[in-house]
């Protein structure tokens, strides 16, 4: 004898069958309707997330880089560096870093270059807290690797990654102090500085040699410095002067704190080297002057 089935349970199924009957109906109109809104949503987000992400392993490379500027290990920097720049690299004055701050990343439109501006600190024996100088940086995207490309440097010049200063003349450092130029003084004190000054160092000197000095090589160690002596040859007895403009507004700086800069300039024949100093106090922008009535 058959078991006659409950007609709750009987109608229980037939709703459970027709559920799924309007699901497969449902699933067969929208996804044909709604795969094209779906691809266009995954186009805009993938760009988004792609350019995230390539900034974020670019800032890695970056940290990576000056973190082994910072410690002073020249072979894992050369890592960080395109194959052409790492000549220009192992020619050039080297020194440990005593901080840094990326400031900036800009990657350009071809995803392939990008300019990354970092904040290292500019320190003295006279300077009584460190000074951020940004240092602009470019950055090539090779194989699948961000590296750094420094500037070539020009004929008988250097270039120096991170902002490091010039070798410093001191007994026993390897570079011989000229004695063919005699100095009023080897130094320039140029007071206080608005934010937006430019002021002038002058070096007066003579040439106390038996013949014609010519004067090369300077390295200057700072954007904000450049050079305006035109005169680079000088006969025996023959007086000149080193004029060196500095430009408060390229340095970055708006807090108020002294600056101090070595320069170092060569000397030939004979190839010994000048050093000079430039000192200002970078005064703090002041308060807006008040409307007038």
């Amino acid at each position: 004898m058959a078991c006659a089935l409950p007609g709750s349970w009987l109608q229980a199924k037939l709703v459970m069958l027709r559920i799924l009957d309007i699901k497969r109906r449902i699933a067969g109109y929208c996804l044909p309707t709604c795969l094209p809104v779906l691809l266009c949503l995954l186009a805009e987000v993938a760009p988004a997330k792609s350019a995230t992400t390539g900034e974020e392993e670019l800032r890695s490379r970056v940290e990576q880089c000056y973190n082994a500027l910072q410690n002073g290990d020249w072979r894992k920097v050369e890592k960080y560096l395109t194959n052409e720049s790492k000549p220009a690299f192992r020619n050039q004055a080297k020194k440990q870093i005593p901080g840094y701050e990326i400031q900036s990343i800009k990657i350009e439109p071809d995803g392939k270059t990008a300019t990354v501006t970092v904040l290292v600190p500019v320190v003295s024996a006279t300077t009584p807290r460190p000074i951020l100088v940004p240092r602009p940086t470019t950055w090539r995207l090779i194989g699948h690797a961000w590296c750094m490309d420094l500037p070539r440097p020009e004929p008988g010049g250097q270039q120096w990654v991170s902002g490091t200063k010039p070798p410093v003349v001191r007994p026993g450092s390897g570079l011989v102090p000229s004695k063919d130029l005699k100095f009023a003084s080897t130094w320039s004190g140029l007071g206080n500085v608005q934010s937006s000054e430019v002021k002038l160092a002058s070096f007066s000197f003579s040439n106390v040699s038996t013949h014609d000095v010519t004067l090369s090589d300077f390295q200057l160690g700072c954007p904000c410095l450049r050079l305006m002596t035109k005169q680079m040859e000088y006969k025996p007895g023959e007086s000149g002067t080193v004029e060196i403009e500095f430009d408060r507004a390229k340095l970055g700086v708006s807090i108020g704190q002294s600056f101090e800069q070595d320069i170092v300039f060569k000397t030939d024949p004979g190839g010994a080297y000048v050093r000079l100093t430039i000192s200002a106090f970078l005064l703090a922008p002041g308060p807006a002057p008040a409307a007038q009535p």
